[in-house]
């Protein structure tokens, strides 16, 4: 199985402190809110009901793990 990569680094920056649900396949982003409750519900009302969930930090840089 191919392990498949994303740069989300312009998206993040796009919506800052705020959770994102993203299409598993295309890392599209299919909603936006301030918890992640809300953007579920938001992704399930648009026919997503598995997204992958994240939240945007709230200073973007660049961080090493």
């Amino acid at each position: 199985m191919k392990i498949k990569t994303y740069d989300l680094s312009k998206t993040l920056k796009k919506y800052s402190n705020e959770w994102i649900a993203l299409k598993p396949e295309g890392g599209k982003v299919v909603a936006v809110g301030k918890s992640p409750k809300q953007v579920l519900d938001q992704s399930k009302k648009k026919g997503v009901d598995h997204p992958v969930l994240t939240r945007a930090p709230k200073d973007y840089g660049t961080y090493i793990l």
